[in-house]
C-alpha cells in the first residue's frame, strides 16, 4: 500500500477519536433546581436589602404577561377541565412521555386531576425527585418546633462522623449553603469554597435525612410515614425502606430516543448520588395534591383542620431563603421562590431521577397549587418537552394562555444525537475492518509504533475518563443517567481496543526484525575489527 492511500484512514482514525471523546460531552444530570425569593421576614429570620429584591427579575414563564385572570378569577369546574383537557390532548402526546399525571388544588380539595398514557390511576406512584427536599425539610421544621433541632446549631451536632466542619449549621444545608459540591455523595462531601453562598446538592439534604433520624430516633421513611404522609392522608407515599403502598407507574429511561422499563433501580446508601431524603421518596399524584394543600392552608391539612407544621415553620419555609448568585431566584428548605410580574409569589421545585421527572408549583395569593408528574427521564428534549407542558399546566390554571406544544423537538433531538452516535461507531470500527483488509491482502507492513499505541491504547484510557472529567459525574452516576451514551462511548473503546489487538503481531514482528538487525550490525562490527586486528 502506498504512503498516499495509507493517509486515508489514519485521518478517518484520529476523526473516529475526535467524534468519540464528543461524546462524553453531553450535559450532566440537569441541574433544574434553582433558587428563591425575596422577601423581609417578620420572625427574626435574615431577610433581604431592597437592592436584592430590585435585582429579581421575572422568569420565562409568567402568566401574567399573557392574560392570566386576576387572583380570585381563575377558571374553575367545566372550564377549567374542558380547556385542560384541550391543551393536554395536544400537548402531552407531542411532549413524548410514556405516562404523566397533573393535579391542581386549591386549600379545598382538587380543582382537577387527570392520568394520562401508560399511568393509569391517580393511586400509581412516581418517584418524585427532588420535590422529596421539602418533605425532608418539613420533618426537619417540625423537630425544630418541638425544640428537638435549632436551626443555627452546627450540623455535626446531630449526625457526628461526616467530616463537617462545625461553621456548616443545619440553616446551611435547608439553605444549601454548606459549600458541599453538586455530585458528590454524602460520603465525600466536603465544605469547598461555595461555603456560605448558595450551592445545591443533594448531600446538604441526605445529611439533613440523617439529622433526622438522630433527633428523632427514627428511620427517615418511619419518620415521615408516621408525622408526614398518615396525617396529610398521604396513603400511598413511601421513602427509604419502608414497604410500598400503593402499585408503581414503572419508571422509563431513554434508549437512543425510545422509551425502556428497564428496571433500573437507584444505589442505596451514603455513597449514593441522592436518597430518600434529597429525591427518592414515592408518592402519587393524590399523595402530592394532599401534601400541597398542607401550605395553602400554612400548615393545616385542611381549613380547620390538624395541623402537621406551625404557621411560623410554613413562614420560615417559604421566606427563610438566600439568593442564587447566578439566577433571579431564591431557595431555601426545599423550594423555589420568585415573583411574577405583578409582585404574585410562586413557589416551585423540579424534580429528576434516571426514571422519573416532576414539577410542583404552590401560588399562595390564588390559593392555587399545581403538580405535574411523568414516569420517564430523557435529558435530550423529553424533559424539556415535559417541563413546558408543566408551564402549560400552570399557565391554563391561573387563566393564561399555554404555548403550543412542539412535536418535533424531541425526536429531531434524538435523530441528531442517533445519527452522531452511529458515526462514531463507525469510525472507531474502520481501524479494526481497515486491519482485516489488510490481512487479506496479505499485507504484512506494520503500523508506526507512537500513533498506533496513542489511538488504540491511549485513546480508549481517556474516553474513559472523559464523562469524570467533562461532566463533573462518577461513571456510575453518568451511566445511569446517560445509558444510551455510555453503550456508544464502551463500544467506541472496545473498537479501538480490538482494532489495535489485530496490529500487535505485525509491530511485533517489525520490533523483532529491528532487534535482530541491531544485532546482525554489532556482530559484524565486531568480526570487522577482529578481522582488521
Amino acid at each position: 500500500m502506498s504512503g498516499a492511500s495509507g493517509a486515508v484512514p489514519g485521518r478517518a482514525r484520529a476523526v473516529a477519536v475526535l467524534l468519540a471523546c464528543a461524546l462524553a460531552l453531553a450535559p450532566a444530570a440537569a441541574r433544574a433546581d434553582e433558587a428563591l425569593l425575596p422577601g423581609e421576614d417578620d420572625l427574626g429570620e435574615p431577610g433581604l436589602s431592597a437592592e436584592e429584591v430590585a435585582r429579581i427579575t421575572e422568569p420565562e414563564l409568567d402568566p401574567t404577561e399573557d392574560g392570566a385572570a386576576r387572583p380570585g378569577d381563575e377558571p374553575r369546574g367545566d372550564e377549567l377541565a374542558s380547556r385542560l383537557d384541550d391543551y393536554l390532548d395536544e400537548a402531552f402526546p407531542a411532549c413524548g412521555m410514556p405516562g404523566a399525571a397533573v393535579a391542581v388544588v386549591d386549600a379545598g380539595g382538587v380543582r382537577y386531576l387527570r392520568c394520562l398514557g401508560d399511568v393509569t390511576g391517580p393511586d400509581e406512584t412516581f418517584l418524585i425527585g427532588s420535590l422529596s427536599k421539602s418533605m425532608t425539610a418539613a420533618a426537619v421544621m417540625q423537630l425544630v418546633d418541638e425544640g428537638a433541632v435549632d436551626l443555627d446549631t452546627p450540623a455535626a451536632a446531630y449526625a457526628p462522623g461526616y467530616g463537617v466542619p462545625a461553621s456548616v449549621t443545619v440553616r446551611d444545608l435547608l439553605n444549601q449553603t454548606s459549600g458541599f459540591g453538586y455530585f458528590e455523595p454524602l460520603s465525600g462531601a466536603r465544605s469547598g469554597e461555595a461555603a456560605g453562598s448558595f450551592s445545591y446538592a443533594n448531600a446538604n439534604y441526605d445529611l439533613l435525612g440523617r439529622i433526622v433520624e438522630c433527633a428523632s430516633g427514627m428511620p427517615l421513611g418511619a419518620y415521615l410515614r408516621e408525622f408526614v404522609f398518615t396525617p396529610l392522608g398521604m396513603g400511598d407515599a413511601s421513602a427509604g425502606g419502608e414497604p410500598e403502598r400503593a402499585p408503581r407507574a414503572e419508571g422509563h429511561r431513554s434508549w437512543f430516543g425510545a422509551w425502556a422499563a428497564d428496571g433500573f433501580e437507584h444505589g442505596e446508601g451514603d455513597d449514593a448520588w441522592g436518597g430518600p431524603a434529597s429525591g427518592y421518596v414515592r408518592a402519587s399524584v393524590s399523595d402530592m395534591a394532599a401534601y400541597l394543600r398542607m401550605y395553602l392552608n400554612s400548615g393545616e391539612v385542611a381549613p380547620g383542620g390538624a395541623r402537621v407544621l406551625s404557621s411560623r415553620a410554613v413562614h420560615r419555609m417559604i421566606f427563610s431563603r438566600v439568593p442564587d448568585p447566578e439566577g433571579d431566584t431564591y431557595y431555601g428548605m426545599g423550594w423555589t421562590t420568585y415573583s411574577w410580574g405583578d409582585g404574585e409569589l410562586v413557589m416551585s421545585h423540579d424534580g429528576q431521577v434516571e426514571n422519573y421527572v416532576a414539577r410542583m408549583c404552590a401560588i399562595p395569593g390564588r390559593d392555587l397549587a399545581i403538580v405535574v408528574l411523568a414516569d420517564g427521564s430523557d435529558e435530550f428534549g423529553g424533559n424539556e418537552a415535559f417541563f413546558s407542558l408543566a408551564d402549560g399546566v400552570t399557565a391554563i390554571a391561573v387563566g393564561g394562555r399555554a404555548d403550543p406544544a412542539d412535536a418535533a423537538a424531541r425526536p429531531g433531538e434524538h435523530a441528531r444525537y442517533n445519527a452522531l452516535y452511529a458515526l462514531a461507531v463507525l469510525l472507531s470500527a474502520l481501524p479494526l475492518a481497515w486491519g482485516a483488509v489488510r490481512r487479506l491482502r496479505g499485507s504484512r507492513r506494520a503500523p508506526r509504533a507512537l500513533p498506533f499505541l496513542l489511538l488504540h491504547m491511549a485513546a480508549p484510557v481517556y474516553l474513559l475518563g472523559t464523562p469524570p472529567l467533562l461532566t463533573g459525574m462518577r461513571w456510575r452516576d453518568f451511566a445511569s443517567y446517560y445509558p444510551d451514551q455510555t453503550l456508544v462511548l464502551l463500544a467506541c473503546c472496545i473498537l479501538l481496543l480490538v482494532g489495535g489487538l489485530g496490529g500487535l503481531p505485525g509491530m511485533a514482528r517489525t520490533t523483532g526484525r529491528r532487534s535482530g538487525a541491531r544485532g546482525d550490525g554489532g556482530a559484524g562490527d565486531a568480526r570487522g575489527a577482529g578481522d582488521a586486528r
